[in-house]
């Protein structure tokens, strides 16, 4: 790290700050870094490099072409070749149009989201990976806030994402987007850009491209401080998780599909359901009971759903035997005694 520039290091000790905070990789470990071809995970590539020798993880190289746009087979055979260059071992994984409808319940971005993951796990498994590392950024957490907030999201919500969930690593949750740019241009990386990150469509986009810019230029360090606040929030929800486990626990009659701590949950040899004493559910507080249903819905490998439905899950705790409610990726029907989450109504 002592002849890398100084715009590396900086992300590379941001990077090593978040993993030593989350206890993980342990030395032989080997980490899959997700690579787009973009500024932001091409900055994360260098910087875990220069961190795993030291420390002894093994890294591969992923990349996905989506096949949704003109220009995306050319961006990931980029990432090839670096990857060639750096004498990493790497996987160039594209996808089909069947893989992407098999998750079209959750919208063209979020559909996007559950192929790409569907298919970097397996390619980390076969690379003997561990670990599975993202390029998000700080700017990246304070987008999701902002998303959060506007979905109408609880506590859980805001509380964005974490450095670990599971298997997934996001080293850079602490590094500003302009930071792994000029990472990467000390470095002599030109990297690609996703055309679509500019279009005017995707809400993500507006935020990012309006919302924040006018954060910042009403609060300068805006960005900062939301993320500061998905911090806050991860804590409060970290110290509630046992007494939600325990609520869970209480409540379960039934649990099928599938019982895994890595996002998104992959494919269960069962259909994935659970079914909860409706009673029980009705008589907790309903701060509780809320987190409760959240909680169901990973543990069951279904979508987790947002806030207004997951009042409406509730609401069926007293509802009549048979009624039933949707959104998307999931459902929940009154049954006997028991309300059941599981697969999307038809």
């Amino acid at each position: 790290m002592a002849r890398a520039p100084a715009e590396l290091r900086l992300v590379a000790d941001l990077a090593a700050k978040a993993l030593a905070g989350a206890g993980v990789p342990a030395a032989g470990d080997g980490v899959a870094v997700a690579v787009s071809g973009g500024a932001d995970s091409l900055a994360m590539l260098h910087a875990l490099r220069a961190l795993a020798g030291p420390r002894g993880w093994r890294l591969a190289v992923l990349t996905v072409d989506h096949g949704l746009r003109p220009g995306s087979a050319a961006d990931a055979a980029f990432v090839a070749d670096h990857a060639k260059a750096l004498a990493l071992p790497h996987r160039l994984l594209t996808l089909a149009p069947a893989d992407l409808e098999r998750h079209r319940d959750a919208g063209p971005e979020g559909a996007a989201r559950a192929a790409r993951y569907a298919a970097l796990w397996p390619a980390a498994d076969e690379l003997g990976c561990s670990w599975l590392a993202t390029g998000h950024t700080l700017d990246d957490q304070a987008e999701t806030v902002l998303l959060q907030l506007l979905r109408g999201a609880g506590p859980d919500g805001l509380a964005g994402m974490a450095v670990r969930t599971g298997r997934l690593l996001r080293p850079l949750l602490g590094a500003r987007r302009a930071e792994t740019r000029a990472a990467c241009a000390a470095v002599g990386l030109a990297w690609r850009e996703d055309p679509t990150n500019a279009e005017d469509g995707p809400l993500r986009n507006r935020v990012r491209m309006r919302l924040l810019p006018l954060l910042e230029d009403l609060r300068p360090g805006g960005a900062k401080t939301l993320a500061r606040t998905a911090a806050l929030a991860a804590d409060e929800r970290d110290w509630l998780d046992p007494l939600v486990a325990a609520a869970l626990a209480g409540s379960v009659l039934e649990a099928g599909g599938v019982d895994s701590d890595t996002p998104p949950f992959p494919p269960s040899a069962t259909l994935p359901s659970i079914a909860l004493d409706a009673e029980a559910l009705a008589a907790l507080p309903v701060a509780l009971a809320r987190r409760v249903v959240r909680a169901a819905a990973r543990r069951a490998g279904v979508a987790v759903p947002d806030a207004a439905a997951t009042d409406r899950v509730l609401a069926l705790a007293g509802a009549a035997d048979g009624e039933r409610t949707g959104w998307p990726g999931g459902s929940a029907a009154r049954a006997g005694p028991a309300l059941r989450l599981g697969l999307p109504l038809d």
